[in-house]
């Protein structure tokens, strides 16, 4: 196994918890889901558990949690897809916090939109970064990471579960099915950056986008998004529908110029791939 790296949480720590007071910071060495980690201590609270938590925190504890898992054994993407995360070649981590929303719409695009800014802040050069549509990180046309986000009730409030898994190098266990439209990872963008790097890269940036989201929700981030939208102008399926894509509107749903008219499609449990055989997205 991997040796453990160097997270730098107190440095970590200093710089993010004046953005949400009271959060707290763990590395764990290993973990089946970092998501489910988190959603299991908010539902122990919701039964009113007061034993301690196998993660080292009181499970009734709801203040803000940054979870890392150096290895991830049973990480979770959306409609219930896996997703792999090998010791030392990836970053994934899920951020719990409470939130007061509206309107949850499009809240995926804007994590990924602060993510890939983050990463490859925007330039007047076409980005290597583009997402799909609802959840994906993809460079240079492949596949480089995913967003999931998950809620629970807790208290009288909601508690918001942000997971992110990036490929910071490597390769892809053999056949592994997330890959069937390529394999990315950041060294080829960034190649100095290892998984601790990457990390303090974009956490401060992903708190302000879900602190800037609960005041101003999706639409603020709609040009941003434009910017690197993977599957703008190009022929897509989205469950029954086909068409072709013509970006998302204000509130975060995909647009899809159909045969039968303009069709908008709201995320949830909806696979969206390419039309092409040989671009279909995973």
């Amino acid at each position: 196994m991997a040796e453990h790296q160097q997270w730098g949480v107190e440095a970590l720590w200093q710089d993010l918890e004046p953005l949400l007071p009271g959060m707290s910071i763990e590395v764990l060495a290993r973990a089946e889901s970092t998501n489910s980690a988190l959603l299991e201590r908010v539902r122990s609270d919701a039964r009113q558990s007061f034993e301690p938590s196998p993660y080292g925190r009181r499970a009734h504890d709801l203040q803000p949690c940054l979870l890392v898992a150096e290895h991830q054994t049973h990480g979770r993407g959306r409609m219930g897809r896996s997703w792999h995360a090998g010791p030392g070649a990836s970053l994934t981590f899920s951020l719990a916090l409470p939130m007061s929303l509206s309107d949850w719409s499009g809240l995926s695009l804007a994590v990924g939109c602060a993510i890939a800014d983050a990463l490859e802040p925007p330039t007047e050069a076409t980005p290597r970064l583009q997402l799909k549509w609802p959840n994906d990180i993809w460079l240079d046309g492949r596949k480089l990471g995913g967003i999931l986000i998950e809620t629970v009730p807790a208290a009288g409030q909601r508690m918001v579960v942000v997971g992110v898994g990036l490929n910071v190098g490597g390769q892809p266990p053999a056949a592994d099915a997330q890959y069937q439209t390529g394999f990315a990872s950041l060294a080829e963008l960034q190649p100095q950056l290892d998984a601790p790097a990457v990390l303090a890269q974009v956490a401060r940036p992903l708190i302000q986008a879900l602190l800037d989201f609960q005041t101003g929700g999706f639409a603020p981030w709609q040009s941003a998004y434009a910017r690197r939208d993977l599957l703008l102008g190009r022929h897509v399926t989205a469950g029954a529908m086909e068409g072709l894509a013509q970006g998302v509107n204000a509130q975060g749903e995909l647009q899809l110029q159909t045969a039968s008219g303009l069709q908008t499609v709201a995320g949830g449990e909806i696979s969206v791939r390419l039309a092409a055989a040989t671009d279909e997205a995973s």
